[in-house]
């Protein structure tokens, strides 16, 4: 496993050790997800640009459709 795969997953895992510490001070999920994915995006498009933030979330919106992040 390359240096891309292995941040991938320490960045998961940092990111979810987070989402569980909001959780565990009762934070309301739905208020989690979309402060994360504000966040996210603000940095997406201060690190690349306008065009390829709007490109990733097209594919996050397909993706969702398809059912990729069920429950």
């Amino acid at each position: 496993m390359g240096k891309p795969e292995n941040d991938q997953l320490l960045a998961a895992e940092i990111i979810s050790k987070s989402w569980q510490d909001c959780l565990d001070k009762n934070i309301d999920p739905q208020l989690i997800a979309s402060t994360a994915l504000t966040a996210a995006l603000s940095q997406l498009v201060k690190t690349t640009d306008q065009q390829t933030a709007i490109r990733i979330t097209k594919r996050l919106i397909s993706a969702i459709e398809d059912g990729k992040f069920g429950k």
